[in-house]
């Protein structure tokens, strides 16, 4: 059971990683783009729980409570913070409504001069939906069965003295 857990908390991290480096550099982008100092803080933020994050990983293989730490952060933070308000509610309903010339909901469910609103910037919006698209990967990447090879070579050293 302990190896499937490593393998959960490697793939969680991994695509953790991948999931913050998209916040990171949409924050910053978006800081630097738009006079912002408030996302840039964010990215530091961001930095600052992931740095967490990874420390609960890397304390997990024999601490219980980093690894509860750990998969606290990934599915509240990550996930849902991060991804499903950040990247979804931000910007991936935001271009979707756009898309749909849906401009009294857009009114309705976004103020004037919220974040989601101050740009058609392609790299920005687009870095804001790859956040949700890269969060839910990583919702359900540590669910995904591993895999063996499938060539028809076995691979595993002979017991026998070579014989097979």
């Amino acid at each position: 059971m302990e190896r499937g857990s490593a393998g959960r908390r490697r793939a969680a991290i991994a695509w953790t990683t991948v999931l913050f480096l998209v916040t990171f550099i949409h924050h910053v982008y978006g800081g630097s783009r738009f006079d912002s100092p408030q996302r840039t803080l964010l990215a530091v933020v961001f930095s600052a729980v992931f740095a967490v994050t990874y420390l609960a990983y890397r304390l997990g293989s024999t601490m219980r409570w980093a690894r509860a730490v750990l998969w606290f952060l990934v599915y509240a933070f990550w996930v849902a913070a991060v991804g499903l308000f950040e990247g979804g509610f931000n910007h991936a309903l935001f271009v979707v409504l756009r898309l749909f010339d849906a401009h009294a909901l857009i009114d309705d469910l976004y103020p004037v001069h919220g974040d989601a609103r101050i740009s058609d910037d392609v790299l920005f919006q687009g870095t804001g939906v790859l956040t949700l698209v890269t969060a839910v990967v990583l919702a359900v990447a540590p669910a995904w069965p591993r895999r063996r090879p499938t060539s028809g070579i076995d691979r595993r050293p002979a017991t026998d003295g070579g014989a097979r």
